[in-house]
């Protein structure tokens, strides 16, 4: 039991260190093909906010989906000015683009830890927690390294595909239901929102996936 014990011990700490998160961690913003066209001609992915100015894209088109995938509750906050990115496709298009992680280093770029709990926010309290969990992108490595450590298994932020992630879900729902948030928040930390201010040139884009 005591080998068991330091075997996973040993483990975790492999898997939390600096060297091993910058080996796995891959940053990506998925879009349609119409919009990569877009893209490519604007030679940089454009924030919600940057396209209106440019007046690529019309008031009037801002709750239509097929024109942007920003919301409401990001324009009330201020995040339409972002390019948004996540460690994970989140399938949002058929055009995947892998983001080099020289990109965390762009000034004003920033991560929100707490990932997309701006659609719970209800009240002082869950504002305050969202706002709080906002770091500057280039402590993001550094703060992986101190999260992972406190998941049941680090794998959780790398992979989907565990049951247990499933009852976190559930669990944290009841729970927040009851008036404790701890548990879904926790499960939301686990797709942290990675945001560029204004524009994330070309120049940032490694690799680029077209589903057919």
């Amino acid at each position: 039991m005591e080998s068991e014990i330091n075997y996973n011990t040993n483990r975790i700490e492999k898997e939390t260190n600096d060297a091993e998160i910058l080996k796995r961690l891959k940053l990506y913003h998925q879009t349609s093909a119409e919009k990569w066209e877009a893209i490519q001609k604007a030679g940089a992915i454009l924030s919600e906010k940057e396209l209106l100015e440019r007046g690529l894209i019309a008031e009037e088109q801002l709750e239509d989906y097929e024109t942007t995938s920003t919301g409401s509750l990001d324009r009330d906050a201020g995040r339409d000015k972002y390019v948004f990115a996540s460690h994970r496709p989140a399938n949002y298009g058929d055009v995947t683009l892998e983001i080099d992680l020289s990109a965390l280093d762009i000034a004003g770029a920033k991560v929100a830890t707490a990932g997309d709990w701006l659609n719970f926010v209800n009240d002082d309290e869950s504002e305050k927690y969202f706002h709080d969990s906002e770091i500057s992108a280039t402590e993001f490595v550094k703060y992986l390294v101190n999260f992972l450590k406190t998941l049941p298994d680090p794998e959780w932020f790398w992979s989907k595909d565990d049951p247990r992630i499933s009852e976190l879900i559930g669990q944290g729902m009841i729970e927040k239901m009851n008036g404790n948030p701890e548990k879904i928040r926790s499960f939301y930390k686990l797709h942290p929102e990675i945001m560029f201010p204004k524009e994330l040139p070309l120049q940032y884009i490694k690799n680029v996936k077209i589903e057919k």
